[in-house]
């Protein structure tokens, strides 16, 4: 064997070794913020609780939450009388912002006719018993990164407002947007809610340990021969 074929296996080695390394790196990466987020999710949990909106089996697109008034509902054309498609949300019967380009769904009753651009949730943090209504909605439909805006209304009435993307999201609007667009999104990463999620890090993790073993193989081929030489 000349050097050059030896200088080959050894740097054939050496890329294998790399590979499966990067491999299990983020194996390990999305391991770790897995378990984060699963601890994240159990904290979330033990502290907050979501009340249910639903009666009769449908989310009523109006709601009164101590004193301010919220209506979700498509916008009419005045000429015509038809509807346009376009989502009309209001607080307190003031129009407070128009959703343009999202698909919605005629057949369904109630808010889920607007799952994919707006939901509301009522939250109560279980250790004082203080209820929160959360309306979250994506801004645009097909915005990259995608936009959202939350309205956060405490017992007192008094709205606060945040947008976000979600790599600015905080852990409490991580929880907001939760099933809008049909989407769950984590604080530390997506993989947990993911399908094929555990599949796939079992499968990188099974490529890096191919890769490492290659390296060995391939290290202890260039070692023999280069004894046998040496003999």
């Amino acid at each position: 064997m000349n050097f050059s074929k030896k200088k080959r296996l050894v740097y054939a080695s050496g890329l294998l070794s790399f590979i499966g390394l990067l491999l299990f790196s983020i194996v390990l990466y999305f391991l770790v913020q897995s378990v984060r987020e699963t601890f994240y999710q159990n904290k979330f949990e033990q502290e907050y609780d979501y009340l249910s909106l639903t009666e009769d089996g449908v989310v009523d697109p109006v709601q009164v939450f101590h004193g301010v008034k919220l209506n979700t509902f498509l916008e009419e054309d005045e000429a015509s009388g038809k509807k346009s498609g376009d989502i009309i949300f209001e607080v307190k019967d003031e129009p407070e912002a128009k959703l343009k380009g999202f698909q919605v769904d005629s057949g369904q009753e109630g808010m889920r006719a607007f799952g994919d651009a707006i939901q509301y949730k009522m939250m109560v943090e279980k250790e004082t018993g203080k209820e929160s209504f959360i309306i979250a909605f994506k801004k645009t439909p097909d915005s990259s990164p995608a936009k959202y805006k939350t309205y956060n209304i405490n017992e007192n009435g008094v709205i606060s407002t945040s947008e976000f993307t979600l790599r600015t999201k905080n852990k409490l609007e991580t929880q907001w947007i939760r099933g809008l667009s049909g989407e769950t999104h984590g604080y530390y990463t997506d993989l947990p809610y993911q399908k094929g999620g555990t599949v796939s890090l079992v499968s990188l993790a099974f490529l890096g340990i191919l890769s490492l073993i290659g390296a060995v193989w391939l290290r202890r081929r260039s070692a023999a021969a280069e004894a046998g030489e040496a003999a």
